[in-house]
């Protein structure tokens, strides 16, 4: 009689670990997991003015990038250092900035976290981020046109590209010099290996 009592009780525990094993493998296939840097991640930021167009990079970024291969979702936490926007120029570095603009003394981070999913428009399939930006301590929606770029089933590439109002965050037009309406370029760049794989 007691012979009999661990058996069923042994297979089902083995049964169950299993299982667990088997399902947990698929997941790890199917997600991708990046640690952000300057190396793998660059922001561009683009201002008209009336002087001419204004293009600024982020020489500082950290976050974290995890994408669902089986859902085509992904889920991105970024923070730019806002106090090493480059400039093509010393007049137009200090103005981005400046309290008019970046406030960078007073805000030295901006980040954007955000999660893109597919969509399909007029027969094509597109993606979107939809996420919040935290900038000169003000947090609102933006949304990106995010395009992926795909090595077989890896994620080599994700570039998006948003439109915001900088007076939604508090930005100054400077006497109108700047215009509002500005433009943002995130490019992120996967390694095509099994080293994209967690």
């Amino acid at each position: 009689m007691t012979d009999m009592i661990p058996r069923p009780v042994r297979l089902p525990a083995l049964a169950v670990l299993g299982m667990a094993l088997l399902a947990a493998r698929p997941a790890l296939a199917e997600s991708q997991h990046l640690t952000l840097t300057p190396a793998n991640t660059t922001v561009l930021l683009h201002a008209d003015s009336v002087v001419g167009a204004m293009e600024g990079q982020f020489a500082r970024v950290s976050g974290t990038l995890d994408y669902d291969l089986s859902r085509q979702t992904c889920h991105v936490d970024l923070t730019m250092d806002a106090t090493s926007v480059h400039m093509d120029t010393i007049v137009e570095r200090k103005a981005a900035k400046s309290g008019n603009m970046l406030d960078s003394d007073r805000f030295p981070t901006t980040r954007y976290v955000g999660d893109c999913s597919p969509r399909v428009v007029k027969g094509q399939v597109l993606s979107r981020m939809v996420g919040r930006l935290t900038m000169r301590g003000q947090t609102h929606p933006m949304t990106f046109d995010t395009q992926m770029v795909f090595t077989g089933n890896t994620l080599t590439m994700l570039d998006s590209t948003g439109t915001f109002d900088g007076r939604q965050w508090g930005m100054s037009t400077m006497l109108h010099t700047v215009k509002p309406r500005m433009r943002t370029e995130t490019r992120i760049t996967l390694p095509a290996t099994p080293a994209a794989h967690g």
